[in-house]
């Protein structure tokens, strides 16, 4: 289910979530649960449609009614891309959703809130404007890494360089630099690249990648969220043409709107962790990782 609540030792509590013939959503729980539910609850609310939201928020006020404390986990945040307005005429989605969670009524309470690896800083600068939460944690990209020995093994291996696909997945790609560099003979090689996106379309009109022969190395693109793939293709691309020999791609978050064939003869192999659901796939390792 997208939003599970879960007691202290990740007893899942029923919920019966509805939809009313005019379209409205509608959850319920049991009272005999309500009744045995600790006073700190923990929920993971995998918030993949607009509905899942509402869901999450209809739950939220049940608790509140009920004096419980929250722990919530949101790995893949909605909305979280579109972190500005980038031209007349479009909402600043983020901001809103973030409104969206700022439930003055639980400011009596404790509401704690994770998230996975965000799209940028400017999601954690407007939930921590908010009244309503107590602590933010954020869960960064190296820390759900480092839960897969195949992929440690990759960014530890002498022949293996780092691909920061654009500007803003720099702090990123320094930060994974950074925590696997103490596990190597000599510092990974981090290789950079520009693209351009046309602010009302979002489509990638151009990309560039700063490198020269790369013969022998195996490329690993990190990056938070992958939706279509034009991104990465773009970036296999170029590295075949540079000579690589093998290419990866990580990202927290998999949506492959277009699917992984996209990647075929390109990509050879794709991380993601379990934020949203996922189809299995044999060129896909998804790392089952847990914030609660």
């Amino acid at each position: 289910m997208p939003i599970q609540l879960l007691s202290s030792n990740k007893q899942k509590t029923n919920i019966d979530f509805k939809q009313f013939s005019g379209g409205e959503r509608h959850i319920q729980l049991d009272p005999n649960d309500l009744k045995t539910l600790a006073p700190n609850v923990n929920i993971r609310a995998e918030l993949l449609q607009s509905h899942d939201i509402l869901d999450y928020l209809l739950l939220e006020d049940i608790l509140i009614q009920h004096q419980k404390n929250i722990r919530l986990e949101i790995p893949y945040f909605p909305y979280a891309r579109q972190d500005r307005v980038c031209t007349d005429g479009q909402a600043f989605s983020l901001q809103v959703f973030c409104r969206l969670l700022d439930n003055q009524e639980i400011a009596t309470h404790q509401k704690e809130l994770i998230l996975w690896d965000v799209h940028s800083d400017v999601t954690l600068h407007l939930l921590q404007q908010l009244k309503s939460f107590h602590q933010i944690t954020h869960i960064p990209a190296t820390k759900i890494m480092q839960h897969d020995a195949e992929l440690s093994a990759l960014l530890t291996a002498p022949h293996s360089i780092l691909v920061c696909p654009d500007q803003g997945a720099i702090t990123r790609s320094q930060d994974i630099a950074a925590h696997f560099n103490p596990l190597r003979q000599q510092a990974i090689e981090v290789i950079y690249c520009d693209k351009v996106r046309d602010p009302s379309s979002g489509k990638i009109t151009s990309s560039c990648l700063h490198a020269k022969d790369l013969r022998g190395k195996t490329a690993i693109i990190c990056d938070d969220i992958c939706d279509g793939g034009a991104t990465f293709i773009g970036i296999a691309k170029q590295l075949r043409a540079l000579h690589c020999q093998h290419i990866v791609l990580y990202v927290t978050h998999g949506i492959f709107s277009r699917g992984l064939e996209v990647f075929d003869g390109l990509i050879e192999q794709v991380f993601c962790s379990n934020s949203r659901p996922q189809v299995q796939h044999p060129h896909l390792n998804i790392i089952d990782f847990e914030a609660l």
